[in-house]
């Protein structure tokens, strides 16, 4: 079943009545969430109010075009970085549709996979054991070799580095390069955008997850994704859908702001998808709450 025309009112309440139906909650969250908290990765007016100057010096136009953007010197790339981070991770307050999905699922049986890099899950009060993130955190290091497994958390690393430059300056000091402790090479984001991602730590929390099906097998579980997109659909889009089809007990409920493709698991009688705006959604359902 594919919602579009219903009203907002509709659209909640079939969330509302498939989250109380829900003996297990498993919460896939992609872009499309942050986005509705006001991180959009593709808006022009979000990358320029919080990247002054990158326009107007290097021609960008959002986050996600910078993100992949070749800097002409380390030390220009690691300005560009260290502001992403500290904006991004740590700067930017939790979003209200994270503070209203916390409300609505505070008490309830669930776990979550997200390909979110932002840290939004763990400033809005969630069960940080209950959080699967297999695409990092913006809030730690790795060496760039990498040399070893091993992570960095980097606050006050990213903090310091920028209070050595000011905010027309786009490259800091090449003595400001984080370092890896081991063997002297650059540390970088540990996020998957290269194949010397680090990613052990995360892959580890798969377990998690697994644990979580194991334990309520059997239960009335909801797949539900919330702003899922196709950048990483291997992560969550097509695992939750396996997922939902081996389990007959399984209902599966999509929300998108766009609809870009349906799915065969549409015409299951137990799986439906919501087109709308997922901040609205959300909260007006923690109104209930």
């Amino acid at each position: 079943m594919i919602y579009t025309k219903t009203s907002l009112a509709q659209k909640t309440t079939i969330l509302k009545t498939a989250i109380e139906k829900a003996e297990a909650l498993i919460i896939g969250a992609g872009a499309g969430l942050s986005a509705a908290a006001g991180l959009d990765y593709d808006d022009t007016a979000t990358f320029n109010a919080l990247f002054p100057g990158y326009h107007d010096r290097y021609g960008l136009k959002t986050i996600s075009e910078a993100g992949f953007y070749q800097f002409s010197t380390p030390e220009e790339q690691y300005a560009y970085w260290m502001r992403h981070i500290c904006a991004i991770r740590y700067n930017f307050p939790a979003g209200k549709p994270y503070l209203d999905l916390s409300r609505i699922i505070k008490d309830r049986n669930y776990v979550i996979l997200t390909t979110n890099t932002d840290g939004q899950f763990f400033k809005s009060g969630f069960d940080p054991d209950k959080i699967c993130f297999p695409q990092g955190d913006l809030s730690f290091f790795q060496c760039s070799k990498p040399c070893s497994d091993e992570l960095y958390p980097n606050e006050q690393t990213v903090k310091e580095i920028l209070s050595h430059i000011g905010n027309k300056e786009f490259a800091i000091p090449t003595g400001d390069i984080p370092r890896c402790p081991h063997c002297g090479n650059p540390l970088i984001p540990n996020i998957r955008a290269s194949h010397s991602f680090v990613e052990k730590p995360w892959i580890e929390k798969y377990q998690m997850l697994n644990d979580f099906l194991d334990a309520n097998r059997g239960k009335k579980m909801l797949f539900l994704e919330l702003g899922v997109g196709f950048s990483a659909p291997g992560i969550i889009r097509h695992e939750f859908e396996f997922l939902f089809m081996m389990r007959k007990y399984a209902e599966m409920l999509r929300i998108n702001l766009n609809i870009v493709e349906i799915s065969l698991i549409h015409k299951e009688d137990r799986a439906a998808v919501i087109q709308g705006d997922i901040g609205r959604i959300l909260s007006k359902l923690a109104e209930d709450y």
